[in-house]
């Protein structure tokens, strides 16, 4: 029996607190009101240095989280997919990409929208949730490569969990811009498919890709409709989050052939339910 693969506790953590030395300097930035931002006119969104900041920090992130997952041993056994610039050749697990980069980008874009109300707690809960998430994510992908079934499957769990968090945060944010559909439909689809993908890919089922899309189409639709629904913008996300919630524990059960007539009862009364609820507290409210 092969002994367990500790994870790489002093690289993630180093990985974590480099991020999070990042998110300070940004949350610094993003406060200061004469910060440069690109105003690409019309009813274009308004694009902050901030955000030049964050995807610099997301590539960081994506380049720990891919050595971090490519030094696991069940990894090395496989064949990843290849980047190819001629004389340059390497391998990459992009994957695992997904999730980490999504505690950064969600934890921010959260958080930042509570700054005039909350102002330095606003700060504090985005690093504790940016480099909380960022943490729990790397070892959860670490241990969902383990080839104990029992790990294994705690780790799904985690991630499962995380990202959907994560999916909230997004979402949430996103309806708080009031952007028009064309572009908040677009960046709540992109968001939904890749965090799919992230969920699916990273459980090793195939057709994970066209999955992820239909997800992401899904989300778009709805959020079409959304925007002629006067509503918070937390009930929104959580009525986004709901559907993807249902939508990717379908297709989890499909793609691995557990999916049954009950749980499509199961998972659609559980989804009516909560639209209902939802819908009622925005009433009420």
């Amino acid at each position: 029996m092969m002994s367990p693969v500790i994870p790489r506790y002093d690289r993630i953590i180093s990985l974590v607190f480099v991020i999070l030395i990042g998110l300070v300097v940004i949350f610094l930035i993003d406060g200061n009101p004469n910060t440069l931002r690109i105003v690409l006119g019309g009813d274009l969104p308004v694009i902050s240095l901030s955000w030049f900041l964050v995807s610099s920090l997301v590539v960081i992130t994506c380049a720990g989280a891919d050595l971090l997952a490519r030094s696991h041993p069940t990894l090395q056994a496989q064949q990843l997919p290849m980047i190819n610039l001629g004389l340059i050749r390497w391998e990459v697990a992009p994957a695992f990409w997904i999730l980490p980069s999504f505690s950064l980008i969600g934890s921010f874009a959260f958080f930042r929208l509570f700054n005039d109300s909350m102002q330095g707690l606003a700060f504090a809960l985005a690093l504790v949730a940016g480099g909380g998430s960022l943490l729990a994510v790397l070892v959860a992908q670490h241990y969902v490569l383990d080839r104990r079934p029992d790990i294994r499957q705690r780790a799904q769990v985690v991630l499962q969990a995380l990202g959907y968090l994560l999916a909230f945060f997004c979402f949430s944010a996103i309806y708080y811009t009031r952007y028009r559909t064309l572009y908040s439909a677009t960046m709540v689809g992109l968001s939904g498919g890749l965090i799919s993908y992230g969920l699916l890919a990273i459980g090793q089922q195939s057709g994970r890709v066209l999955v992820a899309a239909l997800v992401g189409l899904a989300l778009a639709e709805a959020m079409w409709a959304l925007n002629y629904w006067a509503t918070t913008f937390l009930l929104a996300g959580t009525l986004l989050l709901v559907l993807f919630y249902v939508a990717v524990s379908l297709l989890q059960h499909y793609l691995a052939g557990r999916l049954q007539r009950r749980l499509i009862w199961e998972y659609g009364l559980l989804g009516g339910g909560l639209f209902l609820a939802i819908v009622y507290a925005t009433i009420i409210g």
